[in-house]
């Protein structure tokens, strides 16, 4: 009888033990690899893949909403794109602006869209509702069918909404085309 309960021990043991020890990192690894999503760590602002940057700089102010483009940048040897900009709230209106959520075009005919879009690093909100509300944002896209040095001009729109409480009392939009030497 004593035999048959150690057994029971142990293999209760063997059960548990294993359920309670873990490994975040990899888990977090895993979890990220099977949902598709590129966390874009390597893809930060600061990296050496981004060979090509131009300083565009543009900056415009929509019924109270600034708007700043700082820069593009072009990645040779990841084959991605990415701009850099700024949302602020300078009014008293509220605004919906969502900008990664449009499509991008570049001078080769290729577009890359929301569905490709790494955010490298977001702050702030959608949501600017109040003065100083901000959203500072680094996006980038990967290009699958263009050669990053065959990029020269970048095309770029998203939908800005002002708001009365839930409703859009007003729409309008933010367009842009950049063109720069490599």
């Amino acid at each position: 009888m004593k035999r048959i309960q150690l057994l029971f021990s142990i293999a209760t043991a063997l059960l548990i033990i294993p359920g309670c020890t873990s490994n975040t990192q990899s888990s977090n690894k895993e979890e990220t690899a099977a949902e598709g999503i590129d966390s874009g760590d390597h893809l930060s602002e600061d990296s050496d893949l981004w060979v090509y940057s131009s300083e565009i700089n543009d900056e415009d102010n929509i019924d109270g909403l600034n708007i700043k483009v700082d820069r593009i940048l072009i990645s040779p040897s990841s084959a991605h794109i990415a701009i850099k900009g700024s949302i602020e709230n300078i009014g008293h209106s509220s605004f919906e602006t969502y900008p990664a959520s449009e499509t991008i075009k570049l001078n080769t005919g290729e577009e890359v869209g929301p569905e490709e879009l790494i955010k490298v690093s977001e702050e702030g909100t959608n949501e600017l509702k109040n003065k100083g509300d901000r959203l500072d944002f680094f996006y980038a896209w990967p290009m699958s069918n263009t050669s990053p040095n065959e990029v020269t001009s970048v095309s770029l729109s998203w939908a800005i909404y002002e708001m009365t409480g839930k409703d859009i009392s007003n729409s309008t939009s933010f367009a842009r085309e950049y063109t720069f030497n490599q």
